[in-house]
């Protein structure tokens, strides 16, 4: 009697599973990375966005106040607070900004110098 090779019909189906779950493993993976790149995605949108804004408006004369605005879709608002200095030292202000995009939003913050000729 001759005797035959291949696979029994539990082997097929054990080995079916096993290929169905690595795959199922795979696909949430994959559905997790896409997700992670598009919430990347936004965090990038906004962090662009801030550092366009601190460019422009903490470039020029600082003074204590509130300012809004509108960049490509994208609100923002921006704290300028001087903070304690000595007479005849430059002056340091802290800015602190909100930049909004739907339900996202990110804060910032940084100090800029400005010698005191400059300050208004």
């Amino acid at each position: 009697m001759k005797r035959q090779r291949g696979f029994t019909l539990l082997e097929m189906l054990a080995a079916l599973t096993l290929m169905a779950i690595c795959s199922t493993v795979l696909l949430v993976a994959f559905g997790q990375s896409a997700r992670s790149l598009l919430q990347v995605a936004h965090s990038d949108r906004l962090t662009h966005a801030a550092v366009s804004v601190m460019d422009e408006q903490g470039s020029g004369p600082l003074a204590n106040g509130t300012h809004e605005g509108e960049m490509d879709g994208i609100g923002w608002q921006l704290r300028i607070a001087r903070q304690p200095s000595r007479v005849g030292q430059p002056h340091l202000y802290r800015l602190d900004l909100t930049v909004r995009e739907g339900p996202r939003q990110a804060t910032f913050s940084t100090l800029k110098l400005r010698t005191a000729g400059n300050a208004p």
